[in-house]
């Protein structure tokens, strides 16, 4: 339709038209956006990352970490010394308790068996959590100072504990 003046004029069908073709096209990049998501939940659930990012699958190499051992291999050599010195000051290891919470979640009794397990292998624990790790550094410290087991206890609960922290033995 034109107006008096030669000009087209958009009549409501087209608007219509128009409206329709745009919320349609909003409408399939949201459902493509949503389907995206989906599959890519359900392969990081599957374990299957390897698929996208092409490193090995995770159950794998977390069973040939279990059947190996926690090793220290390839680890920051700052790291390397937390273990290390953990290793060989276990008796002051042993008094010390820790804070982060994995009494209740992995059954440790003090700071030594974040880094050492019963039987003397590393334990992985530690390698990533930070608690343990500033725990660690502190008693290193405390240590090269000359302070006793149970002076380094106190001041690792002031720091860590807090009024409502169980205490670890």
């Amino acid at each position: 339709m034109t107006d008096p003046e030669g000009a087209t004029r958009k009549t409501e069908p087209d608007v219509a038209h128009t409206g329709f073709t745009v919320l349609a096209a909003l409408g399939v990049a949201v459902l493509l956006i949503v389907v995206a998501g989906a599959v890519g939940v359900t392969m990081g659930m599957s374990g299957g990352g390897q698929m996208m990012w092409g490193g090995p699958d995770g159950r794998v190499v977390q069973a040939e970490l279990a059947a190996a051992g926690f090793q220290l291999d390839g680890m920051p050599a700052h790291m390397v010394a937390h273990y290390e010195y953990a290793r060989s000051n276990a008796d002051v290891y042993a008094q010390i308790p820790c804070f982060c919470g994995c009494q209740d979640m992995l059954g440790h009794r003090n700071l030594e068996d974040c880094f050492v397990t019963p039987d003397g292998a590393w334990e992985s624990h530690a390698a990533g959590c930070q608690v343990c790790i500033d725990e660690s550094q502190m008693v290193t410290r405390m240590m090269t100072r000359g302070m006793g087991p149970q002076m380094m206890r106190d001041r690792i609960v002031g720091e860590f504990g807090g009024p409502m922290m169980g205490m670890g033995s």
